[in-house]
């Protein structure tokens, strides 16, 4: 009785296939076709995949995938031919686990102070050096508004002292203020300057239009 291999290759043969039209056709391996040929189960991966490239070698040359893959199940032995094992299955990549160590553990307590030192070196040099922090989010600059008052609203250092129009304004804890003031007809200035424990100042105005 003829295998799967020789039926397979009888009728490729008959209809004048290569294996290299068969292999762009399925998407099968030349080598693969080659050993599905030879009946050669040894190179070829487990049976499920087998049976796959069977239904497709079949079907593309018109035969009765049913009565192969029976031929295949009576033929095919898997204590016989047991199946190969990939080699990306037989050889899996290693992984490099990180292990704690105590000298690890060291170098991570060293590397984390140094990291806080460096910190607390910004934090005084921007305290000592640089001006207070200073943002206005509302009014924004030459704005017009109808109404006779309007919130100034922002953010700043909480340490600082601020001041709107020489008028003392309180600091929540996160820095941010919101003071409302009068408007008068017309133009109207809006000073706010924030001071630093050691003096360092910055100061941002506003030009708010008031027209009723």
């Amino acid at each position: 009785m003829r295998t799967v291999g020789q039926i397979l290759r009888e009728e490729r043969e008959r209809k004048f296939y290569s294996l290299e039209e068969i292999e762009k056709v399925t998407k099968i391996r030349v080598e693969l076709l080659e050993a599905l040929e030879a009946d050669n189960w040894s190179k070829l991966p487990p049976a499920t995949f087998v049976q796959g490239f069977i239904k497709s070698y079949g079907r593309f040359l018109g035969l009765d995938t049913n009565k192969l893959l029976a031929i295949f199940r009576r033929e095919f032995s898997e204590h016989k031919n047991p199946p190969r094992i990939l080699q990306s299955f037989s050889n899996p990549l290693t992984t490099n686990r990180f292990n704690l160590t105590p000298s690890k553990l060291i170098s991570l307590v060293v590397v984390g102070l140094v990291l806080v030192f460096f910190g607390y070196l910004w934090f005084e040099y921007r305290y000592l050096v640089l001006p207070p922090k200073l943002e206005v989010t509302y009014p924004p600059d030459q704005t017009t508004v109808s109404e006779e008052s309007v919130d100034v609203k922002g953010s700043t250092d909480p340490e600082v002292t601020l001041s709107l129009n020489n008028q003392p304004v309180a600091i929540s804890s996160d820095g941010k203020f919101s003071e409302e003031i009068k408007l008068t007809d017309g133009t109207n200035k809006i000073s706010l300057e924030a001071t630093s424990k050691i003096g360092k100042k910055t100061k941002i105005e506003r030009t708010v239009f008031l027209q009723p």
